[in-house]
Order: structure tokens, then C-alpha cells, then sequence
């Protein structure tokens, strides 16, 4: 609108010319028109999101899914409220549905930073959303914005946004994500929550959990009548992954302690049944060993054992003095059978308790004397007693004769006389120790059988070990 303006001096002044909220003026001969446009707002703040958005987003189908219902929904409800924790992968939730809006929708959003106080977050939240919004009615960024015009021109446009969507055929939603930053203690009017619009727009808020709206919400404010609902813990694929690798050595460790604990009863259960089986091998050779037949056999070679060389020794005895003296070679015979009989005391016994386990060679003495040394002492000992025995049965057969010899004759006083009883004595007393010299001889012809018997014994004990069966020995 032009005015013309004269002065005092009735000259004439330029007229003056009030633009401010044209966009194009004409003025000046030949009608001459001049065009002037504010620049085009366009929002960046997309890039910003997407460095929020993770690569890949796993197992959020369903949040997505009433994110889009919601979204896209005629239901009642202008706003949905999610509390989560730290690290519940809201923002990395937001920023990819931000990212990727169902069809018809418009998304206009806001990521509070942590790093900020509450009242900058608030300053950057009319920045943003002011930026956005007015880049959706095609406008220009108001002019001589102030602190005290910011905020008000923020909530205009929300309704602007909205219609302009609107006739495009689109829905308007406002995200912000991060009002837990803001609890109300600050000063009145520096809060989010309370620049979020109580109608128009459809909103999907986010908070910390346990977040109370603040005071300088309205009353009537659709989050005072909102409940938020707790958003389930989000795992990332980074951690997915850490996971999945942990779960595997878990795994792998549970297999090989598995693994571990089978081969183990696997060689307990083999060293059982081995332990079984020497056990029933001991007691099939333990029966085997006391069974009557074995018995049999044992006090047969025993027996035989005693029999042959004490028949062999009497042959000896008669081939030596039987030719020359019948009288010594009978008194050497009945020492022999003496011995012979001690012999038959000492070992049949221990032979018919040693069974099977008594398996000497007949035919050599070394199956039933002693060690040399100890063989050449008893050897002289029972020499010792032949000796003796042989005189003193030589004196009592000669005692003997005499006194027959007078009693054939007549003679008065003809009996036993003090000689003949003394010589009686003593060869009762070596006959008692050549039987006592025979059951040493075969005592000691068993104790080295005796002596491999218990060794077995033990050995097989030892290889049974603890394993072996209750009632063993």
C-alpha cells in the first residue's frame, strides 16, 4: 500500500511502501512487477536419526506392528506411551520406524540427548519439530523469532502440519523419544512434555521407567490420562551374537562335561564288570580248587609223594645192608616207615586243604625238601636219629635174643632185665622223633605250595579291589 506524502515545502516525497507480507510488488512506470520469496525450509534432521538407527533391527515385529496400528488407526487415542530401562533399545526402535513409516503417514520426530540439560533438550525440541513442521505447510521460517515467539509459533504450527498433511492425504504423528531427562523438579515451563500438543497430531512418546508427567503439564493434558506401557528389553545383533557365541560355549562346555561324566561311568561300569569277572574267575578256580576231585588228586600225590621215596629209600637200604646184615636193613626199614608215617601226618592234611593249588613234580626231591641249608641240618638230625635208633634197636634185639635164648634153656631169672628196658626206652624215643622228623620233613615240603596259595590269593584280592561284589574274600 503506497501513500503520497508532501511536506511543508510543498515538494513532492517518494511514496512509501508497506511489503512486509507480500511476495511480490509492482510498482514504477510500465507496470514493472519485482518477485521476492523466502527460501524453502528443508529439515535435515533425518541424518541425525539415522545415526540412531541400528543396521538391522531383530525381533520387533510386534512393537512395530502396534507402532503402524497405532499410526494408521482410527481407534480412539491420540497418544502412546512406552516406558523402558536403559538399554531396552527404545531409540534404536524409534529411529528405525522413523525411518521407515507405514504408507500414509508423515513422521515428525525428536531424540532427546542425555548428554543435555532438560532446558536444552527443550530449545532443541522447538528447534527440530518447529523445522520439520513448517517444511510440511511449504513455508518459510517465521522472521524475528524470539524466545518469548519460539514456543508459540511451535504450537501453530502443529495444527498448520496437520491440515496440510491432511490434504494431502496423510497423517501427521509426533515422536519424541526421551522425556525421562525431564522430571518436573526444574523451573515451571522447562519441560517437553509440556510443548507436546493436547490435540491434532497423534503422538508416540517414550520415557525413562517410572517417569512422572511434570507440573507444568495442563491438567487436561491426554498424558495425564495416558498409562504408559512397559517396552520389552531389546537385544541388538552385536549382542545377539555375544550371546549366541556364549550360549555356544555353554553349550560346548555342557557337552564335553557330559562327555567327561559318560566316559567316566563308562570306565567305572568297565572296571566293574572287570572286577566282576576276575571275581568269577576267582571263585570258579576257588571251587575248582576245593572241589572234591582236586582234593583226591592232592592227597594222591601226596601219598605217592611220600610212598615213593620211602620205598625207594628202604630198596636203598636192603641194597646196601640187606646182602650182609638182614638185622640192620629191617631196622632201617621200620625207621623209614616211621618217618614215612610223619611224613604222610605233615602233608596229606595240608595237601587235601590246598586242593588243586598242590601240584608237585613226583619224580624230584626239590618238590619236597627245603632250602639246602636248611635241608642238609634236618637231613643230619634224621641221620642222627637212624643212627641211634639203628644202636639202640641193635642193643635191644641183642638184649632180646639173650633172654629168649636163657628162657630155651631153662634158666631161672630169664626176663627183662635193666639193659633191655633202658634199650627199649631210648628206641621208643627215637622212633618218636623219627615221626617227629617225618612231619617235619612233610610240612616242609607243603609250605612252599602254602606259600604261592596265599600269594595268589592276595594278588586276586588286590585285582578285585573295592568293586568286588559284597561277601568275597
Amino acid at each position: 500500500m503506497a501513500t503520497d506524502d508532501r511536506g511543508e515545502d510543498a515538494r513532492r516525497v517518494p511514496p512509501s511502501v508497506d511489503a512486509r507480507h507480500a511476495r511480490g510488488v509492482q510498482f514504477g512506470d510500465n507496470s514493472v512487477q519485482h518477485n521476492y520469496f523466502a527460501p524453502p525450509v528443508r529439515s535435515a534432521y533425518l541424518e541425525h536419526v539415522r545415526r540412531l538407527a541400528p543396521a538391522t533391527l531383530l525381533d520387533r515385529d510386534a512393537e512395530l506392528a502396534r507402532l503402524a496400528a497405532f499410526c494408521t488407526g482410527d481407534g480412539p487415542g491420540e497418544y502412546l506411551w512406552w516406558e523402558a530401562g536403559a538399554g531396552d533399545g527404545r531409540t534404536a526402535l524409534l529411529s528405525w520406524f522413523v525411518l521407515h513409516p507405514p504408507p500414509g503417514v508423515r513422521l515428525v520426530s525428536f531424540f532427546a540427548d542425555d548428554r543435555r540439560t532438560v532446558r536444552q533438550n527443550r530449545e532443541a525440541f522447538v528447534d527440530v519439530v518447529l523445522e520439520q513442521l513448517v517444511e510440511l505447510t511449504d513455508g518459510s521460517m517465521p522472521g524475528h523469532l524470539t524466545e518469548s515467539t519460539r514456543e508459540s509459533h511451535l504450537l501453530k504450527r502443529y495444527a498448520d502440519a496437520v491440515e496440510a498433511c491432511r490434504r494431502r492425504g496423510e497423517r501427521l504423528v509426533l515422536v519424541v523419544d526421551g522425556l525421562g531427562g525431564d522430571d518436573g523438579a526444574g523451573d515451571r515451563g522447562s519441560s517437553i512434555a509440556a510443548l507436546l500438543p493436547a490435540g491434532g497430531p497423534r503422538v508416540v512418546a517414550t520415557s525413562t521407567v517410572g517417569w512422572r508427567v511434570p507440573a507444568d503439564v495442563p491438567g487436561g493434558h491426554p498424558l495425564r490420562k495416558r498409562r504408559a506401557r512397559r517396552l520389552s528389553r531389546y537385544v541388538g545383533p552385536e549382542e545377539r551374537r555375544r550371546r549366541a557365541e556364549e550360549a555356544a560355549r555353554r553349550e560346548q562346555q555342557r557337552r564335553r562335561a557330559e562327555q567327561d561324566r559318560r566316559d567316566r561311568e563308562q570306565r567305572a561300569e568297565q572296571a566293574r564288570q572287570e572286577a566282576e569277572q576276575r571275581v568269577r574267575r576267582a571263585r570258579a578256580a576257588e571251587a575248582e580248587r576245593t572241589s572234591p576231585a582236586a582234593r583226591a588228586d592232592a592227597t594222591r600225590r601226596a601219598l605217592t609223594l611220600v610212598a615213593g621215596w620211602t620205598l625207594a629209600l628202604v630198596v636203598a637200604a636192603w641194597l646196601a645192608w640187606g646182602w650182609s646184615d638182614a638185622r640192620i636193613a629191617a631196622i632201617l626199614t621200620g625207621q623209614l616207615l616211621l618217618a614215612g608215617a610223619g611224613a604222610v601226618a605233615g602233608l596229606v592234611p595240608s595237601a587235601l586243604r590246598l586242593g588243586a593249588a598242590y601240584r608237585p613234580a613226583l619224580r624230584t626231591p626239590a618238590a619236597w625238601l627245603p632250602a639246602p641249608r636248611a635241608a642238609l641240618a634236618r637231613g643230619g638230625g634224621v641221620l642222627a636219629f637212624v643212627v641211634l635208633g639203628g644202636a639202640a634197636a641193635h642193643d635191644y634185639l641183642d638184649a632180646r635174643d639173650e633172654r629168649l635164648s636163657f628162657q630155651a634153656i631153662g634158666v631161672d631169672g630169664a626176663s627183662f632185665n635193666s639193659g633191655e628196658v633202658v634199650a627199649l626206652v631210648f628206641l621208643l624215643m627215637v622212633a618218636a622223633g623219627l615221626a617227629v622228623a617225618g612231619l617235619l620233613v612233610g610240612r616242609t615240603a607243603v609250605e612252599p605250595w602254602e606259600r604261592r596259595h596265599r600269594e595268589a590269593q592276595r594278588a586276586a584280592a588286590s585285582a578285585a579291589g573295592p568293586n568286588r561284589p559284597p561277601g568275597t574274600r
